[in-house]
């Protein structure tokens, strides 16, 4: 019988109990009050056992109720937003994503490398064609909730890199807007390179800024971080080592990377950001074992393209015994509505091991903006303190035409120092790196959230002496297209 009609049947025979003791009261007055004592007596029993059938209920139910919020807990939820898959733990303490990132880069070269002679040096012939730049496969997710991890692995590369690690960390969120990470990773370093390379505004990072990630950071560095940000500000700390997939040296170089950012909301259509950076090589790696072994630092860097197959550079210092190097840069970053500009100066000191030379320097900078004509603006990204790629607010194929970017950057880095006049010998400090001034321009396509076309042109003019002031000038002009995947 149900509780509610135990009730009904316990209240009408309570009436006809009151009804029957008022007529045996009025009829038989010779009833003894031990009866109705007894009676009353009966009647609380039942009551009593009542209450005890509601409880044991209560508890049943709440058993139950707790059964299926275990078995709740225990449950799995899937998701495919954005062709991204997720599975997450019913509490939010577990999750897995899978992360996807295929850039499939081609280009034409167009050289001229002594003017007037139509004779190019083989070895800066540039060669034209295509590679996959990126090919990263991976996952990332939480662990017991106040944990983080990500593995990627990289099969791509401009032909000269191997296969390896993008990143491996295990990553401790449980202090709240202070993280710690361990592992192989990218340290921030700028507000280019803590850019994803999947929102980079153009194919490459521009040079002075991918110089200054090149010795101490980029992708796949081994190191142990510390970082905090909220809604406008960024700080990190990063220790680091050598590069994951590097070859052996006897002791690996160490570094402090440290990158600080600061974003001034300025209304709902307008952001400013300003940043600064740091590394310093506390320990240069020895190419040899030994207390005497030499420390050699080379810096150049590429025409802002990586799709070459032999990984030629056309500025380079060679090789400089070092005891320390330190880079410092400054930039800024913003966005009015839907336009976006981005600069920055970098500054390079080496210091010379055991050396009575002058210590040299080395210098660059860049300024890059780009214009969303469609109407969509970029969004700032706290977690990296860095901006992202616009969102179209229509995807192509969907009653839109996804999202379009016209974009331009100049930048120039200076690898010379004491270089001297031409046809004259180098002086016994100088270094004769050379100057490489790049003007690129670009259209990028956005049909949506995943998929994007990064169109540029590119010309590279260079200015360089050899060691006995010849002229290695050269200039290049290139076309190049991107089609990316990012999941």
């Amino acid at each position: 019988m149900s509780v509610s009609k135990r009730i009904g049947a316990l209240l009408l025979s309570g009436a006809a109990f009151g009804v029957f003791a008022t007529s045996a009261h009025a009829a038989a007055p010779s009833a003894s009050t031990d009866q109705i004592a007894q009676r009353l007596a009966d009647l609380q029993q039942q009551i009593d056992d009542l209450n005890n059938t509601m409880a044991d209920l209560k508890r049943g139910q709440s058993a139950q109720y707790a059964d299926v919020q275990n078995q709740r807990a225990g449950d799995i939820q899937f998701s495919f937003k954005n062709g991204r898959f997720t599975a997450k733990s019913a509490d939010g303490d577990f999750s897995l994503a899978t992360r996807v990132l295929v850039q499939f880069d081609a280009a034409y070269y167009n050289q001229d490398f002594i003017p007037g002679s139509g004779v190019t040096p083989a070895n800066t012939d540039f060669s034209s064609g295509g590679n996959f730049r990126r090919a990263r496969l991976g996952v990332s997710g939480t662990l017991f909730g106040n944990w983080s991890y990500e593995f990627m692995y990289d099969l791509g590369g401009s032909g000269v890199e191997a296969s390896t690690v993008s990143s491996a960390y295990v990553q401790y969120d449980g202090l709240g807007q202070v993280h710690l990470r361990l592992g192989a990773f990218p340290p921030p370093e700028s507000f280019d390179d803590s850019t994803s390379a999947s929102d980079l505004l153009f194919l490459e990072r521009a040079q002075p800024a991918d110089l200054g990630r090149s010795i101490a950071g980029s992708d796949g560095r081994n190191g142990a971080e510390v970082f905090a940000y909220d809604d406008n500000y960024f700080a990190a700390v990063t220790y680091t080592a050598g590069l994951t997939g590097d070859a052996a040296t006897f002791d690996e170089q160490q570094a402090v990377v440290a990158r600080g950012a600061y974003r001034f909301n300025l209304g709902q259509d307008i952001n400013l950001a300003f940043g600064a950076d740091t590394t310093y090589t506390t320990k240069m790696a020895d190419s040899i074992a030994g207390a005497g072994s030499p420390h050699l630092l080379q810096l150049r860097e590429r025409p802002e393209l990586n799709v070459d197959s032999q990984n030629k550079r056309l500025i380079d210092t060679g090789a400089i015994d070092a005891s320390h190097y330190w880079e410092w840069g400054l930039e800024t970053a913003g966005n009015y509505q839907n336009f976006y500009g981005q600069g920055g100066y970098f500054h390079y000191d080496v210091t010379r091991r055991n050396s009575l030379l002058t210590d040299p320097d080395f210098s660059g900078w860049y300024a890059q903006a780009s214009w969303v004509i469609t109407g969509e603006a970029k969004q700032y990204k706290p977690e990296r303190g860095a901006y992202g790629s616009p969102v179209p607010v229509t995807a192509f194929g969907k009653g839109g035409v996804g999202a379009w970017e016209l974009a331009v950057r100049y930048s120039d880095l200076n690898l010379n120092f004491h270089e001297g006049a031409a046809l004259t010998p180098v002086a016994a400090d100088g270094i004769r790196g050379g100057e490489q001034k790049i003007w690129t321009a670009g259209v990028n396509w956005y049909p949506n959230s995943a998929i994007r076309f990064v169109l540029d042109y590119q010309h590279t003019d260079v200015t360089r002496l050899n060691a006995l002031g010849g002229s290695l000038n050269a200039k290049l002009d290139a076309v190049s297209l991107r089609t990316q995947l990012a999941l």
